[in-house]
């Protein structure tokens, strides 16, 4: 019957009637037994007790049936989880500090892992994603390795390789979306043939792009965004075949991407943003004429046959590259190329932050459990009296130190559950506060590989802060455990742990106390730095103008000086101008220059300037204050006069020694001009400007009044006597009155650009200094508990002590030497730790050393200074102990 499988499903299930069934079945035995003995002429106490000694003891009898069932370790595993519930929930508050506590490391951790997981483990929104990278060209002068492409370089790279199945290239650019609803200005990704075979995109609507697509005349047809078609056209099932208006031109929708592709390669994007639509490009005819010009501006993705490698694929395109500056050094000398993996390229600026982030919560989580393993061995320690009781009727040791372990993996349980939740709660505040574009939202959600993450973390933990009390326990001396007036040998181990426990917590977050005093430091450092402008009441937007509707420069130069004209009149506005590329977006353009009288050398040897096209009044406007020189005139902020005004950084970089007004210098930004006919003078020098970033930098530059290189697009400044926001509405409706089919685009103050440049730096500083402070907060706890504990088990010693005749400064001095113990090995270990893990953090620092000695003096005396007290208030304690009162109690 036992062998039935159908049996032990019941057995499991239904234990209490199965046990009664076998308790009436033995008795029926056994009272059968005693009939025969009694036939046999035994009386019936002599028949009951050989039945009894026949049978061999009930209790041994009904041992042997359980484990005939075959459900014996499962019945015995329910017996200790229920035993392990009852014992936990009689003590309350140990169990909910415990939780609570185990709850804090696992849903800080698990909420980081979220984000790790979607940035560096998510599968990737293309096929075969392993054999995709991004190939750059490498500006080896200025160090620059991921540098977009010329497009005569990737159409040699395209003919001449063997070791990619196909390439493209990629240049976003911004547009305006007319026609269904409010004006808006969208970001276009321009593709070359081959796009979707590539990246793999399989459209979830339509068809996509076909060959006829990248022929001229065939390319106004767009794939949409996922994202845009929900937002912008409201899901519409039937939006493939229809035309929308970009530009003033009609485009056929011909599909929409999946929900979860996205392509956002932000070193070579010259928008800032992702694109919400692509465009097939259909290649012009002169991208392969070096002779005019070798602007680069294309990203080039490329998908590498079965079989090859990244490193092969460098190597293979790293010797076309050199075989093109031989053939073309004009323009190609000192530009090689760089193969990066796709999953790299998408995670490459994250991945510092993320991973000191991650581990940060690794020792946060360690911490937590060291804190939970002091719990268990001072509750351990009093239940040596149970625990020796149950060894001493039978249970083995391991039998113990499986019902302990139990309990811990109880404790572990609720600590996980709680602190999924918490994660769940924490990831969408991680990424409510986090840094713009931090990541797509999409991909942070609750997964397997979430579940399964925190499933590990809550067995290693419950391993991990389990074992050690009940290793400790189901070793303990029987004997000497139920002795009432001797500490077993076990108390005394349970106390060398817990102190051994506490110095790897104050080893712990003096590593994360050192690492978050280290970004603020940094942080401290960049938000000092001057950005060398005035960012205070300046609102900044952009405007662009469609080329179908203003194809000449002069139609472009009259719109924006007839914008410019009616903002300066709007009340409260003190002066007002324009610019191609506003500071601090990371976007900007560069070329050479070549500065008339030097040497003249090939174009790829030439010095490197950014080049800015300003409107009239910028410098007044965005508060550069003027070095040398003068500024724009009146005439040469409307009409071509060759004029140039350059920064600081470009004269200590080109001109050194020399006078820089008057000089001449040529600036090679239109492609049909490579010669020196018509040089800029300079007429002055201005302030150096951090255009990309406030931690980098600031490099040379050059300005150019609007008339010397018309731009489309440009982005207005707005200087305000109040809050510039509050202009908003009034320079919508001025510009509508102009043109009401063009958008108000990237609205932003100054300072709002300012504070989104050090986003991710105050980001990862708040998210490691909250860390910091919660571990400084349960080392604390730690000290505390050890010494409370301490104090405790010695109470007897010292009512002895002050018995005869110690006085309580003794007594204080007494147990805060147990305390400085601590104290000096945890920071001992903890600044040897932290001299070798805060050098991994020197990407995410400015200003600051990762071994910076303010930093790690400051942090050793915070650290202290927190030890101390938690010694001191249990070291206080035992001073109140009376003598007589500790004699007795003992």
């Amino acid at each position: 019957m036992f062998s039935d499988p159908f049996f032990r499903l019941r057995t499991l299930f239904r234990h209490n009637t199965v046990e009664k069934e076998m308790n009436n079945e033995l008795r029926f035995h056994f009272e059968q037994q005693v009939d025969k003995l009694m036939r046999s002429g035994m009386s019936k106490d002599e028949a009951s007790r050989q039945a009894r000694f026949e049978f061999g003891g009930e209790d041994k009898v009904r041992e042997e049936c359980r484990e005939a069932r075959g459900v014996g370790s499962v019945e015995m595993l329910l017996q200790d989880l229920h035993y392990g519930a009852r014992t936990l929930l009689k003590d309350p508050s140990f169990s909910l500090v415990a939780v609570l506590t185990l709850a804090l490391g696992m849903g800080a951790t698990t909420a980081i892992f979220s984000v790790v997981d979607a940035v560096l483990l998510h599968p990737l929104p293309f096929r075969d994603s392993s054999r995709l990278v991004v190939v750059w060209e490498n500006f080896l002068t200025l160090n620059h390795p991921h540098n977009v492409a010329a497009p005569a370089n990737f159409l040699d790279w395209e003919s001449q390789n063997t070791v990619f199945e196909g390439m493209t290239a990629m240049a976003d650019s911004h547009a305006n979306l007319t026609g269904s609803g409010d004006p808006q200005q969208i970001v276009l990704g321009n593709v070359t043939a081959g796009f979707l075979s590539v990246t793999g995109v399989n459209p979830i609507l339509g068809s996509g792009f076909n060959a006829d697509n990248w022929k001229e005349g065939k390319d106004d047809v767009v794939l949409l965004d996922y994202g845009f078609w929900k937002e912008r056209l409201g899901g519409d099932p039937g939006i493939v075949g229809k035309t929308i208006e970009l530009n003033g031109k009609p485009v056929v929708v011909v599909g929409v991407a999946p929900k979860d592709f996205t392509l956002f390669i932000k070193d070579g994007n010259l928008t800032g943003s992702r694109p919400q639509m692509w465009s097939p490009w259909a290649v012009p005819k002169d991208w392969g004429d070096r002779k005019q010009g070798v602007g680069r501006y294309l990203t080039v993705l490329a998908r590498m046959k079965p079989g090859v490698t990244v490193a092969q694929a460098q190597e293979q395109i790293s010797t076309i590259a050199w075989r093109l500056q031989q053939e073309y050094p004009l323009t190609n000398a000192h530009w090689g190329t760089t193969v990066v993996p796709i999953r790299e390229q998408l995670s490459g600026d994250l991945r510092p932050a993320l991973l000191t982030l991650f581990c940060a919560v690794a020792f946060l989580l360690l911490i937590a459990c060291a804190n939970v393993s002091s719990l268990l061995l001072a509750r351990a320690a009093k239940r040596e009296k149970e625990i020796a009781i149950r060894a001493a009727i039978g249970a083995s040791r391991w039998r113990i130190a499986r019902q302990l372990l139990t309990e811990s993996v109880l404790l572990a349980g609720s600590g996980g559950a709680l602190g999924l939740l918490l994660a769940f709660w924490g990831t969408r505040a991680l990424l409510a506060s986090g840094p713009k574009d931090l990541l797509d939202l999409r991909y942070v959600t609750l997964n397997l590989r979430l579940l399964a993450f925190t499933a590990t973390v809550t067995m290693v933990s419950s391993i991990v802060f389990g074992f050690l009390p009940s290793f400790l326990s189901a070793r303990s001396q029987i004997g000497e455990s139920l002795k009432d007036e001797a500490r077993s040998t076990a108390t005394g181990r349970s106390t060398l742990l817990r102190s051994l426990l506490v110095v790897a917590q104050m080893s712990l977050a003096l590593v994360l106390l050192v690492g978050s005093g280290l970004l603020i430091r940094s942080f401290v450092r960049l938000v000092g730095v001057d950005p060398g402008f005035d960012p205070r009441n300046l609102l900044t937007f952009q405007v662009g103008l469609p080329h179908a509707k203003y194809p000449q420069d002069e139609a472009q130069m009259a719109f924006f000086r007839d914008l410019l004209l009616r903002l300066g009149r709007l009340p409260g506005v003190r002066s007002v101008s324009m610019e191609n590329f506003p500071p601090l977006t990371g976007m900007g353009s560069a070329t050479s220059v070549h500065i008339i009288g030097q040497p003249k050398r090939g174009e790829a040897d030439l010095p490197v300037s950014g080049v800015r096209v300003v409107g009239p009044d910028y410098f007044r406007t965005m508060g550069i204050p003027l070095q040398a020189g003068r500024l724009f005139d009146e005439r040469e902020s409307t009409e071509a006069s060759h004029v140039v005004v350059v920064n600081q950084a470009f004269v200590e970089e080109y001109l050194r020694g020399e006078n820089p007004i008057g000089k001449k210098i040529s600036i090679y930004m239109h492609d049909d001009k490579f010669d020196d006919d018509h040089p800029s003078e300079i007429v002055g020098v201005c302030g150096a400007v951090h255009q990309s970033a406030l931690d980098s930098e600031a490099k040379p530059n050059v300005y150019w009044p609007m008339p010397e290189l018309t731009y489309s697009r440009m982005t207005f400044l707005v200087r305000t006597s109040n809050d510039p926001a509050a202009l908003v509405p009034a320079i919508r409706r001025q510009l509508r009155e102009i043109d009401p089919e063009l958008p108000m685009a990237s609205v932003a103050t100054m300072e709002q650009l300012l504070g989104d440049s050090l986003a991710r730096s105050r980001f990862t500083m708040s998210l490691l200094g909250v860390f910091a402070a919660v571990a400084l907060a349960l080392t604390a706890v730690g000290i505390y508990g050890v010494i409370s504990y301490s104090v405790a088990q010695r109470t007897h010693e010292i009512g002895i002590r002050m018995a005869l005749g110690a006085q309580r400064g003794n007594v204080l001095g007494l147990v805060l030497k147990q305390g400085a113990r601590l104290m000096i090995a945890g920071v001992g270990l903890g600044v040897v730790s932290a001299l070798v893990l805060t050098r991994s953090m020197s990407s995410l620092l400015y200003g600051v050393g990762a071994t910076d000695p303010a930093t790690f003096a400051a942090v050793v005396f915070i650290l202290l200074a927190v030890a101390f007290l938690a010694s001191y208030v249990p070291a206080r304690y035992a001073t109140r102990v009376s003598p007589m009162t500790a004699l007795r109690n003992q």
